[in-house]
Formats: C-alpha cells, sequence, structure tokens
C-alpha cells in the first residue's frame, strides 16, 4: 500500500508539474511590444499602446490591454510599430549577382510560360533577402521576367528555410509583358506600324489568350459530361500544362499582373481585359495619370515604381513623382514595386519621393502596407496592425519613409528576426581588424 501511494504521489506530482510546464510554456510563446506608439493603418494611432502576439498572430491591441505573465517584452518607448512593408514586385530570391549567370534565374526561354511557377526558384538564403529586412520589407512579390507570359508570381514572407515555408500566396498573380510604346520590362520594341500584322507580339499574346480561353472551355465541358455520365475518348483529352495554368487566368479567377508603360499598353491591356474577362493589375506605368479616372471607374489597382527613374526626354519632369498623388486623388487604388532584388531596401524612399509631389503621407503608407495586401487578396491576413492577422511588424524610430528613421525590432510571422545582414557583417568584421580605427 506504501509502494502505490508512493506511486500515486509521483504521477500526481509529475502531472502537476507538467500542467504548470505547460502553462509557463504558453505564456513565454507570448510576446508584447510594449509603451510604443502602434500606427495600424487602418485606424488612429495608439499613443502609449502595445500589441500582444502569441502563435504568429496579433492577439490584441490597444493602450490598455492585458499582458500575459510571463511574456517576452519589447520595450517601445519612444518608439513606432507600423505593419511590415510589402514590395509590389522584386526579382527577390530569382538573383544574386546580375554579373554571374549562374545566380541568375530570372526568366525562361520563349515568350510563353504560364506553367512556370517562381516560388519553385526562390534560393530562400540570398544574401539580398536579409538586405531588404533590415529596412522594414517584410513581404514581397516575386516572379521572373522576360516573356510575354512569364508564369505565376509569388507572394513570400522575407523569413523561412524552404520557399515553401515563406509562400503566402504560392501563385498570386500571373505576370505578363504587354508589348508596344516604349516597351515594357519584358523588353519588348515599340508596336509595328499598324499594329495589326500577324507577327506583332500584341496579337500573337491575344491569339494565345484566345486559345486558352477555348481549352478553358472544353475542359467546362468535359467536366460537365462526366459529372452526367459521359464517357469515352473525348472525355479524357491531353492535358496541356500551359493550358491548364491558363484556365483561372481566363475565368477571372487569378489575377494578371500586366507590365506596362505607355498609355498606349494600358489601352490594349483594358482591351484584353474586355475580351478575356481577365482580372487586371498594371505595374510599372509612366502614363497611368493619363487615364486615372478611367482606371478609378473599372478599379484597377497600379503597382508603380521605381519612382525613383529619371523621366523621359519629352515627359514633364514631375511625371514619375506626381502620378502616385494623381491616381490616388482620382480614386486608383496605388501600390509600389522597386522591380529588383537589390533595391527592394529603398521600398519606402520611393513612397516617400512622392510625398514631396502631391501624394498624401497616410495614402503613402496605405501604398507601402494595406494596399498590396488588398490587391494580392490577403487583406485578411496581412497590411495594418488588427487582432487576428499575421504579426509582421516593425518597431522604427520615426516614420519608415524618413531616411533617418532605423528599424530597432522585425518581426515576421511573430518570431524576431536578427537585424544583420551582409552590409553589417563585413563591417564588424573590418572594424575589428587589428589596427583599424573606430
Amino acid at each position: 500500500m506504501r509502494v502505490r501511494s508512493m506511486s500515486a504521489a509521483r504521477a500526481l506530482l509529475a502531472a502537476g508539474l507538467l500542467v504548470a510546464t505547460s502553462a509557463a510554456a504558453r505564456a513565454q510563446s507570448a510576446t508584447v511590444i510594449r509603451n510604443a506608439t502602434i500606427v495600424p493603418v487602418v485606424g488612429a494611432r495608439i499613443a502609449n499602446g502595445s500589441v500582444v502576439i502569441r502563435n504568429g498572430k496579433i492577439e490584441a491591441v490597444g493602450a490598455s490591454v492585458n499582458i500575459p505573465a510571463g511574456a517576452r517584452v519589447i520595450d517601445g518607448t519612444g518608439l513606432f510599430v507600423y505593419p511590415g512593408m510589402i514590395d509590389g514586385g522584386t526579382q527577390l530570391g530569382l538573383t544574386e549577382i546580375g554579373t554571374v549567370d549562374g545566380s541568375e534565374d530570372t526568366r525562361e526561354i520563349g515568350e510563353f510560360n504560364p506553367q512556370d511557377v517562381t516560388l519553385t526558384a526562390v534560393n530562400a538564403h540570398s544574401e539580398l533577402i536579409p538586405v531588404a529586412r533590415v529596412n522594414g520589407i517584410t513581404t514581397v512579390i516575386t516572379a521572373a521576367s522576360g516573356g510575354l507570359i512569364n508564369g505565376s508570381a509569388a507572394l513570400i514572407d522575407l523569413a523561412g528555410w524552404t520557399p515553401d515555408e515563406m509562400a503566402v500566396r504560392p501563385r498570386a498573380a500571373m505576370v505578363m509583358s504587354y508589348p508596344g510604346g516604349r516597351g515594357g520590362r519584358g523588353g519588348f520594341g515599340g508596336a509595328q506600324q499598324g499594329g495589326a500584322q500577324q507577327n506583332d507580339p500584341a496579337n500573337r499574346l491575344r491569339r494565345y489568350l484566345a486559345e486558352a480561353k477555348a481549352y478553358a472551355d472544353v475542359r467546362a465541358r468535359l467536366a460537365s459530361g462526366s459529372r452526367t455520365g459521359g464517357s469515352g475518348p473525348s472525355a479524357s483529352p491531353r492535358v496541356d500544362q500551359a493550358m491548364e495554368a491558363m484556365i483561372p487566368v481566363v475565368r477571372g479567377e487569378m489575377p494578371v499582373i500586366f507590365d506596362v508603360s505607355g498609355a498606349d499598353q494600358i489601352r490594349g491591356v483594358l482591351a484584353l481585359a474586355d475580351t478575356f474577362g481577365l482580372k487586371v493589375i498594371l505595374r510599372g506605368p509612366r502614363d497611368a495619370w493619363r487615364l486615372a479616372d478611367t482606371l478609378a471607374a473599372r478599379r484597377i489597382p497600379v503597382i508603380l515604381g521605381p519612382t525613383t527613374q529619371a523621366p523621359g526626354n519629352d515627359d514633364p519632369y514631375d511625371m514619375l513623382y506626381a502620378q502616385p498623388g494623381v491616381l490616388a486623388k482620382a480614386g486608383v487604388t496605388i501600390a509600389f514595386q522597386t522591380a529588383s532584388a537589390a533595391d527592394a531596401r529603398n521600398l519606402p524612399y520611393n513612397a516617400a519621393l512622392a510625398t514631396a509631389y502631391g501624394l498624401d503621407a497616410d495614402a503613402a503608407l496605405a501604398a507601402l502596407t494595406i494596399n498590396p495586401a488588398r490587391i494580392f487578396g490577403v487583406a485578411d491576413r496581412y497590411g495594418s496592425i488588427e487582432p487576428g492577422k499575421v504579426a509582421n511588424l516593425i518597431v522604427t524610430t520615426g516614420d519608415p519613409l524618413d531616411v533617418r528613421s532605423v528599424v530597432k525590432h522585425l518581426l515576421i510571422r511573430g518570431a524576431e528576426v536578427p537585424l544583420t545582414d551582409r552590409h553589417t557583417d563585413l563591417y564588424e568584421k573590418f572594424r575589428g581588424r587589428k589596427g583599424s580605427r573606430e
């Protein structure tokens, strides 16, 4: 009896310790940013506020929230908390050193590659990823380029051991380049005279979309027939992977990022949208301001940038810098891109430049956070500081659009990411060399 009693006591003690340990572990899993100015983007600023983070998500936000016992605390006194910024167009993870071919995976052979999935080519350990992170960039669109149809872009968080771990939306949008005008990012020259020659790139793109539409219609009829008992060779056609990838595009289920530049290209894209029922996102236009009211009425979002480019010889000197403000005031949903990997760290300054030429400061911040989240269909999880959203947050000394501001803490999916990169590593390495001067 005594042995049994001792065994029961040990079991009871062990169970109590397990419960206590589990409770402590749950408390320790929480992180709190306290006494900071919270900038939620979708609401008023909260002075001396706190953000409670647990299991990778925002649990509570406010000036008087309950702080979980044992939670890890980040002192935000004198600091600001913003949502992590989202770059609407990069090649992060696809390129490392532009002059070294072996580190480049930004384009495929041929004009039509809708079956390509950018995420599969992402190098999760690119040195350019932490370089972007340290300036507050937590999420990006990355995509290939070089053809008329370049495959599906990936929306990724800038943390994770593998591409799949980084993925927010593995197939966020199909990427196309509309040829003509000044040439889009795809690198096509001016449209051929008359614009209707059989071999004109714009006509080739239109024919391809028509083929995809026909393929999708046949697949839909066959699927309907199979549900009603259809059979035979016609019920099992040969699968075309490229056309399969186009089905959600021509059904309007997957958005299409069109890389464009001039007004004629934009009009061409709008015509394709009308003909094939495409869900369009314009990216990189220089002349979207000329069609601001049309784009607003049609609710077509525009991803702008880089605004740090020089205007063309015949353009108004302030065209690129004033365009974001013109579009925003017209009611167009705008976001920004850097269109590169090495320059992704400069994303906030693309928006900052536009504020000097008429873009409202709050609209600029929204264009870096909640707007791209809305454009890519993840606004229920990203883009603002609200309970239930993914805890992609930056803690800064000031406005992130101000080059003087410094990111002090950066969290992706609730985990704090070290603010180190190749630049800081080299600085520390050479600062400590023998004979160095402070």
